[in-house]
């Protein structure tokens, strides 16, 4: 989906709306609940593992768990050395929640995986909202830390991100601000 949203805006001349790749090694260790970092493969090291990890630019191999270095360069066969990897210590969630922003605003949102309280999650995601600067649109999709709480998993394009259970109507008011006209100079 990701490549046909790309190509279709090239075609019709669009800037689609995304958050920064390095947003997430940015934010306050408190939304995050859990060590995050940013690395090349190269730079990784045997004492690193075992580790989440997924590239920086999106779906260049398959995210997850690695329990070693040996495991992770697998996976990684044929890119450069230099590629830029997105890790964090390793956490088990016990509930998922997707998050759809407008303008700052919370428009929809949904426990995906797991079970919990709606309310509860709302509340306590919405100082994050407030203390953000986010793109005009996007998703965030956090997940419930035994022992921790509500941590932010990571930040995604409205326009490349599923409904996960969110309501479409309120979605769609979301993906009509996922993409602007882009100016020709004259």
């Amino acid at each position: 989906m990701t490549l046909y949203c790309l190509v279709l805006a090239q075609l019709l001349n669009l800037q689609l709306v995304s958050p920064a790749e390095d947003f997430l090694v940015r934010v306050d260790s408190r939304w995050l609940k859990r060590k995050v970092w940013s690395n090349t493969i190269r730079d990784l090291q045997p004492t690193d593992f075992p580790l989440f990890a997924k590239s920086a630019v999106p779906k260049l191999f398959r995210s997850g768990v690695f329990q070693t270095l040996a495991d992770l360069k697998q996976e990684c066969t044929g890119l450069e050395p230099d590629t830029q990897l997105m890790c964090s210590e390793v956490v088990s969630f016990l509930a998922e929640a997707r998050v759809f922003v407008l303008q700052g605003r919370l428009m929809t949102c949904a426990i995906y995986e797991g079970e919990g309280s709606l309310e509860d999650f709302q509340e306590s995601i919405q100082p994050f909202l407030w203390e953000h600067q986010l793109p005009e649109t996007c998703t965030a999709d956090f997940g419930f830390i035994p022992e921790r709480g509500w941590a932010l998993i990571e930040l995604n394009p409205t326009w490349g991100a599923g409904l996960n259970g969110c309501d479409p109507g309120a979605v769609s008011l979301c993906l009509e601000h996922a993409c602007f006209p882009i100016q020709n100079p004259l």
